[in-house]
């Protein structure tokens, strides 16, 4: 399963249906090339008295691997519990502090998912997209 706009948009809405009670407005998403970074969440903090707690919410993946199917929902959940702590304006001690670690922790156990703090991309499969197959 490869990143594009379609594949992500598709398995965050069945992500955030299955696992978020459809409680996330949908992100915008991009694709990146990079074979160092497997998914990442970036955003813009609104303020205080905003309607919305952030703006530009974005969810991307590299489109350098092939992910399995698996791979591909535990990397976008991953990027939706950053998203879900974000926009709820939970506080937590770090990127992956003990709130985030407490949210995939009951996934994982809720779920079957593997939801962790990094993941070793040294099995996937590359695309033809990977920096490396562009001779």
């Amino acid at each position: 399963m490869i990143a594009t706009q379609e594949t992500m948009v598709h398995t965050f809405w069945e992500c955030n249906r299955r696992y978020f009670n459809r409680s996330l407005p949908t992100p915008l998403f991009e694709t990146i090339n990079r074979m160092d970074v497997i998914g990442k969440f970036e955003y813009h903090k609104n303020k205080k008295n905003s309607k919305k707690p952030i703006s530009n919410q974005t969810i991307k993946m590299s489109d350098c691997f092939d992910y399995t199917e698996k791979d591909f929902v535990d990397t976008m959940v991953h990027e939706m519990i950053h998203y879900y702590i974000a926009w709820n304006r939970i506080k937590d001690n770090r990127s992956h502090g003990k709130v985030f670690m407490g949210m995939a922790k009951e996934m994982n156990e809720k779920y079957n998912l593997d939801i962790t703090k990094t993941k070793d991309a040294s099995s996937y499969k590359l695309t033809e997209k990977a920096p490396c197959c562009n001779g």
